[in-house]
This record gives C-alpha cells, sequence and structure tokens, in this order.
C-alpha cells in the first residue's frame, strides 16, 4: 500500500508569519497533531506541532504564556523598563518555532518507508509532496496506525537539536521578570482597585462626618457613662 491510499488531500496550512496563537487555535479546533507551513507559492519549508509549542529549558507551552503574558497588568520595580522581549513572545510566529528540518513523502512512497520516517524522525504529521515540493497532501501517524499495530509505527521522537530563538527570549523573560518585576492578574489587580476605592470612600465620607461634628465618634452611649 502506497502513501497516496492514506493521505488526506485537502489540508489545512499556515505561513510563516501566522502568529502562534492563531495557531494553537487551528490545532484545537480541529483536533491536528500539526501542521505544514508553507510560503507563497505553496512549497512546504517546514511544519509545525503540539511539540514545537513546549520552551526548551523551561518546558511551558507557548501558546498559555503568550496569553498569560498578554492577560498581565505590570508593576513596575526599581525604575526597571518592561523588556521588549516581551512583545516579541506575544507577537511570536510560525517562523519563530517551525521545524525547518523536514521530510518529504510522495504519493508512491509504501507505508512501510513512512513508518520508518515516523520512527526516526520527530516530524507529525509528513508532508506529502511532488517533485518540486509544493504541497499535495498529508499524512499523519494515526493514519497509519490504522493500519499497522502501535509497535510497528515506532512512538518515540529522536532527541530534540534544535536551538531556538524563542526558547532564548523565553529563559530571559522569566529571569527578568523574577528579577525586576512584580505581575499579577488582571482580575486580581481589579479587585485590589476596586477595594481601594471603597476604602476611599468611606474614609472621605467619614471625614465630611467628623468635620461637621467632631464629636460624632466619640459620644458615649447611655450605659458608658461613668458615674459621678
Amino acid at each position: 500500500m502506497l502513501v497516496k491510499d492514506l493521505m488526506s488531500t485537502n489540508v489545512v496550512t499556515v505561513t510563516p508569519e501566522t502568529l502562534v496563537s492563531e495557531v494553537a487555535e487551528i490545532l484545537h479546533q480541529h483536533h491536528f497533531s500539526g501542521l505544514p507551513v508553507v510560503n507563497e507559492q505553496g512549497v512546504v519549508i517546514g511544519t509545525v506541532s503540539e511539540r514545537d509549542f513546549i520552551t526548551a529549558e523551561s518546558n511551558l507551552y507557548l501558546p498559555t504564556y503568550i496569553k498569560m503574558l498578554s492577560n498581565m497588568d505590570y508593576i513596575q520595580g526599581g525604575k526597571k523598563e518592561l523588556p521588549h522581549v516581551v512583545n516579541q513572545i506575544i507577537n511570536a510566529t510560525v517562523k519563530d518555532i517551525m521545524n525547518q528540518q523536514v521530510p518529504f513523502v510522495r504519493p508512491d512512497t509504501p507505508l512501510e518507508q513512512l513508518a520508518t520516517i515516523f520512527g526516526e524522525q520527530r516530524v507529525n504529521p509528513v508532508p506529502v509532496t511532488d517533485s518540486t515540493n509544493k504541497l499535495i497532501g498529508i499524512i499523519s501517524r494515526s493514519d497509519l496506525i490504522k493500519f499497522f499495530s502501535p509497535k510497528q509505527v515506532k512512538m518515540g521522537y529522536v532527541t530534540e537539536t534544535r536551538t531556538r530563538k524563542i526558547d532564548q527570549q523565553v529563559d530571559f523573560t522569566q529571569g527578568h521578570f523574577r528579577d525586576n518585576f512584580a505581575y499579577v492578574a488582571k482580575a486580581r489587580a481589579n479587585i485590589w482597585i476596586t477595594t481601594a476605592v471603597v476604602l476611599f470612600i468611606v474614609g472621605f465620607l467619614a471625614g465630611i462626618f467628623y468635620v461637621a461634628n467632631p464629636d460624632v465618634f466619640t459620644k458615649e452611649t447611655p450605659g458608658n457613662q461613668i458615674q459621678q
């Protein structure tokens, strides 16, 4: 049996300029494990998968980290400025995380050869291309498992060897925040602001009452009066 017998031809793709947050939403909505990255000519230049969302050293899930950074209020400390790298992380695109070491298969590639590719390389799914590497379809591990047992399709990936700028940016941001900033969720900050406003109003009203009648807070009740 050949790749063309199992591959999908209705393929969702992304470009190098697609935001990481948008890719995560596409994968979630369609329950995909990964997507091919194509240029304007439809030529495959890489893939992006759930694994590519994990940062190297801190093991953070990048889409969640981006959402957290986008929904934080920063309380500046020590006259330090918020690093520009934070905006770079929030606006990270596919080109910052994609895997460019992509194996291609042709429609007439035997499934046994495809199973070997999945076992030896870290890509999933695998793009199906023509002789010019233009995308014509896609095939995933789950497609193979329908015809082979999991033992025949090795599920392990080779050790990650890529060095990505986005991983360095995340590590820098984490360390910078620990050293220079306090950051809190906007919801909690709003609670603090509301509490402060309420206390201010209470204090303001109390001040007005005191100015109008200084004895308003010192009047003794009949039961507490000292007998002469």
